[in-house]
């Protein structure tokens, strides 16, 4: 009898902000499956981070690319049968913050104007991630200023 095989589903937030389900790559589920095995938070290993992902139909080997934030995951037992998988190369939030480091692990091979779609979208993720620390800090201040007030009067 042959095994039937499973799949890695994502629902990935793009940077114009529409999500959309991604297949990871082979690589990637066989790595996940194995990390499924030993931690059985696999799930929040993977949620949260930034991956490469096709945006149009394989031509000669490429398609255009660009780079999404990972919202939810699924395991399904059919693959994606058009252009929505995924790539291999994803970076965390924590690697993001160091935007020249994260755009020189993702350009991977890629052609010219890959490489700039990926930079793009690298940017715009990297400035949301800024713009939630810079709130949570000012949240916090806030809330200490509110505190010292209290004690004041």
């Amino acid at each position: 009898m042959q095994k039937r095989h499973e799949y890695i589903w994502c629902l990935i937030e793009l940077s114009n902000g529409n999500k959309e389900w991604y297949c990871l790559s082979k690589v990637l589920r066989r790595a996940l499956f194995i990390e499924k095995k030993h931690n059985q938070f696999w799930k929040k290993t993977m949620i949260g981070n930034y991956i490469t992902v096709a945006r149009s139909k394989y031509i000669r080997g490429r398609a255009r690319l660009t780079v999404g934030r990972i919202e939810k995951i699924r395991i399904r037992k059919n693959g994606a049968a058009d252009w929505h998988w995924s790539r291999n190369q994803f970076v965390t939030a924590e690697h993001l913050l160091d935007l020249k480091d994260s755009f020189n692990y993702l350009k991977h091979d890629y052609c010219w104007y890959n490489r700039l779609a990926i930079k793009v979208a690298l940017i715009y993720w990297h400035n949301q991630l800024l713009q939630v620390k810079l709130n949570s800090k000012r949240y916090a201040i806030k809330k200490k200023r509110l505190k010292l007030e209290r004690k004041i009067k």
